[in-house]
């Protein structure tokens, strides 16, 4: 038995299966909300998954704000835009429908609305005192788990540096997981967010803050999206397979509360800041070359990984389930399509300095990975990937 302290944080309220979106109008209930935002980003209402969430919303009586212009990447100065539009409209509730930058947008703008300062300067210790505003997340990708967190992610573009705020008042009051609203993600989509999710389930678990809690929601998560990304991406509208990443995206993020990331997202924040390749794809290239890089310092954990992640895997000698773990990533973004350079996304070869100095500065992370990665192993791991 682990004899490490941690504490579990959840969401107030989870609510599942499809059709549960109706269950808006009993949270604005529950909250008393005269005024709610409902906030989402172009793609989500320009196909349409807005609509149901404002009908709802319309008909609980409440008056409604939409912001539809959340960007994919948001940066700081997106976050002061949204707060300038939203500080006088006496919001008491704000609504997320999305994926993780729109969630992470409302989980800021819950506590900028009751902590003012925080928009003077996200990153200033102590600026969160007060508790935020209601929020409720209904996730459209299954994914950033970002309706688990305590976690938002922002760009200094000027510092090409993408920064994590974390703070207890961000997790959502009110979490939605109805799978109707996942069906209509691209595959590419449905690929990079997927592994999104498998990294935080897999990254947790091997994590020095692993711990019961973690261990316990993160096994059950890589089984569910190992069982069904593959289905998700090939039938978009597969439902079984659908739910299965859903939750385990969410089970996922639940992981984090308690454990961390570690070395796949410290390597991923310099590439997403400086080359803007989007989060959940940057993780999933840079997944297998991590892991492989940990192997030794994993063989325990990968053992007990393996049977959760591969089928058949029984039939394979077990002290060579630590390699077929490492293997079968390879082989999973392959069957993806996830890409296997950075080439693409115009890394050259004289960036391997500016990629290795900045994600050794994420130490907060770069800690908490299994094996102490040295500087060199960091750009080797870069290199492999031009």
């Amino acid at each position: 038995m682990s004899q490490k302290q941690y504490n579990v944080k959840f969401p107030k309220k989870v609510f599942s299966g499809k059709g549960s979106i109706e269950e808006l109008k009993g949270i604005v209930s529950m909250t008393g909300a005269s005024s709610v935002c409902l906030m989402t980003d172009p793609g989500v209402a320009g196909c349409g998954l807005a609509k149901l969430p404002l009908s709802v919303l319309e008909g609980s009586g409440a008056r409604v704000t939409v912001i539809d212009d959340v960007p994919r990447e948001p940066s700081v100065y997106d976050v002061q835009d949204t707060y300038r539009k939203l500080k006088d409209d006496a919001v008491d509730l704000i609504v997320a429908i999305g994926g993780g930058s729109v969630i992470d947008m409302a989980k800021i703008m819950s506590v900028a609305m009751t902590n003012e300062s925080l928009i003077e300067d996200l990153r200033a210790e102590g600026a969160i005192t007060e508790p935020s505003l209601p929020m409720a997340a209904i996730p459209t990708t299954s994914g950033t788990g970002a309706e688990a967190t305590a976690n938002a992610i922002f760009l200094y573009p000027e510092e090409d540096l993408k920064v994590g705020i974390v703070h207890e008042y961000m997790i959502p009051d009110f979490v939605i997981l109805d799978v109707s609203v996942t069906c209509g993600l691209p595959p590419a989509l449905t690929a990079s967010t997927g592994v999104d999710a498998l990294c935080h389930a897999v990254e947790s678990y091997i994590s020095v803050l692993s711990n019961p809690f973690c261990e316990l929601f993160s096994l059950k998560a890589v089984q569910l999206i190992c069982r069904s990304i593959e289905r998700a991406y090939s039938d978009g509208n597969d439902l079984e397979a659908r739910e299965d990443m859903q939750l385990g995206s969410f089970y996922a993020g639940l992981c984090l509360t308690t454990s961390s990331t570690v070395a796949v997202h410290a390597l991923s924040y310099p590439l997403g800041g400086k080359y803007h390749i989007p989060h959940g794809v940057s993780n999933a290239v840079l997944l297998p070359y991590v892991m492989e890089a940990n192997l030794e310092c994993c063989r325990e954990q990968f053992t007990t990984l393996a049977p959760y992640m591969i089928q058949g895997i029984e039939e394979v000698p077990e002290e060579q389930w630590p390699q077929k773990v490492v293997d079968y990533l390879y082989e999973l973004m392959k069957k993806l399509d996830i890409p296997d350079s950075l080439t693409g996304f115009g890394v050259k070869p004289e960036d391997l300095d500016y990629l290795t100095d900045n994600a050794v500065k994420v130490e907060r992370l770069l800690l908490k990975n299994p094996k102490k990665l040295t500087k060199e192993e960091i750009k080797n791991i870069y290199k492999r990937l031009l």
